[in-house]
């Protein structure tokens, strides 16, 4: 229950109520709230109090309102650097997120002239083809799909079991120093097939990311492609390497 007499404000301590609750997920991403009413009742307050507090948490991108339907806690989404090395698994866990893959195709190909040439082989050369989805505490956050050169990776296939990272496989089995990168980001739509594997709407907004990773010796490794949700979804560049991605941001309001 709420302290009346407290010095912090009814519609501070409220927040800090709900944020808890959603922390110890008695709500958890995507869930609807309880209705003003039923908050007045539960935490015996003003209307107008949880009208501030609800607004406040929506302001700073913990709740959502969505018109005749209620409000939402929102997914907690996503933040990346665009400016550093490292792959997903790594994201995610320095942001304390559990992760988990479901690989839906893994197969050996042949890639087209393009990327051939982008991994410095010859167009017969036998490339690892990878397709997964990505969740972080159990919401799709990113379909992947990269491509490795088998003939620099023998045996790799059997290496891909079980919860895997492609990075991590690169640099503790095959010792790999990845040192460079290049990223193309773009935005496209959600088709059918994407919506379906992201849980989203077909139309909707995602963040293409195309992305070549380099060797100390300037040697392409692989080329993954990846498709996030656009939606509370955040690149991050920073020129300060140390930089934790804590910054809240600005929302701009239309």
């Amino acid at each position: 229950m709420l302290e009346q007499n407290a010095l912090i404000p009814l519609y501070e301590q409220l927040k800090d109520a709900i944020k808890g609750d959603i922390k110890a997920k008695i709500y958890c991403p995507g869930d609807r709230m309880p209705s003003e009413a039923e908050l007045e009742a539960k935490y015996q307050v003003s209307r107008i109090t949880v009208r501030r507090a609800v607004k406040e948490l929506c302001e700073e991108d913990i709740l959502v309102r969505k018109q005749g339907k209620g409000t939402f806690v929102l997914n907690t989404g996503l933040k990346n650097r665009i400016d550093r090395l490292g792959g997903f698994h790594d994201s995610m866990e320095l942001q304390g997120r559990k992760v988990r893959t479901e690989v839906l195709e893994k197969s050996i190909i042949r890639v087209k002239p393009s990327y051939a040439e982008d991994l410095q082989i010859e167009q017969e050369d036998e490339v690892v083809y990878l397709k997964r989805i990505m969740y972080a505490d159990g919401l799709p956050m990113m379909l992947d799909v990269c491509y490795l050169p088998l003939k620099r990776f023998p045996g790799i296939v059997d290496r891909m079991a079980g919860e895997f990272s492609v990075f991590r496989t690169l640099k503790e089995d095959y010792h790999v120093d990845l040192k460079r990168y290049y990223k193309v980001l773009k935005v496209r739509k959600a088709t059918k097939e994407i919506a379906g594997h992201l849980q989203c709407r077909v139309g909707d907004p995602l963040f293409d990311l195309f992305k070549i990773t380099y060797d100390a010796d300037g040697i392409p490794q692989h080329i993954s492609v990846s498709i996030l949700k656009g939606e509370n979804t955040s690149y991050i560049i920073s020129s300060d390497e140390d930089d934790k991605m804590t910054h809240v941001g600005i929302s701009w309001k239309v």
